[in-house]
């Protein structure tokens, strides 16, 4: 006799498609793998499964894992092509990979590496153009209050047309046309922009 099962899907297959698009399975299984007697899924099925679980969930429970993969075991097998076993996500598989992934430092550096290299990303940005702004914030701060910020904030010329308001200024440097930040500062609300550019430059 067939039975019918509803499972929820949400965001678990494009979960998975990104780490396998990371290559995180492949990348684990190259450097890590377990000892002759170990049967079901690699280290980096496992790990996989695992971290679809934590980013899934919110948690990093080992305990629940087993039982989550039961609720969702047929969405699970569909969205990455392994058959996953019954005991295949237990917590002492689980803990045991998190053990081994830990033990030894030369090979977490080695997998780290081999992973970044895969995932960043270096591109040319046109660098003949770059644009400085400020803007001032007022702050309701005691006018007469002597304190440590008082050379911050400080009364000057006000934009917002609130000359009995204290106020600081911040300067942001861009990258034109792509805006990519390049510096930013924190400065004083008195004085005009002028002189400000000269810092810019010698900074950058």
């Amino acid at each position: 006799m067939n039975t019918q099962k509803i499972e929820r899907v949400d965001g678990i297959p494009l979960i998975v498609q990104w780490l396998l698009k990371m290559r995180v399975p492949e990348l684990i299984d190259a450097i890590w793998q377990p000892h002759g007697h170990w049967q079901g899924l690699s280290y980096g099925q496992l790990a996989l499964l695992l971290l679809t679980f934590i980013i899934y969930t919110h948690t990093h429970k080992l305990s629940q894992v087993e039982e989550w993969e039961r609720e969702h075991h047929h969405t699970l097998e569909l969205s990455t092509g392994w058959q996953i076993g019954a005991k295949d996500l237990t917590d002492d598989r689980l803990g045991r990979l998190l053990e081994v992934l830990g033990e030894d430092e030369a090979q977490s550096a080695a997998y780290q590496q081999q992973q970044s290299q895969h995932l960043i990303r270096a591109y040319a940005l046109p660098t003949a153009v770059a644009r400085y702004d400020t803007t001032t914030f007022s702050v309701y701060h005691d006018p007469a209050a002597q304190t440590e910020s008082a050379a911050l904030l400080s009364f000057g010329y006000s934009k917002d047309r609130r000359p009995d308001l204290r106020q600081y200024k911040l300067g942001v440097s861009t990258l034109d046309p792509a805006g990519m930040p390049l510096l930013s500062d924190v400065l004083a609300g008195k004085g005009a922009d002028d002189s400000l550019h000269f810092s810019l430059v010698a900074a950058s």
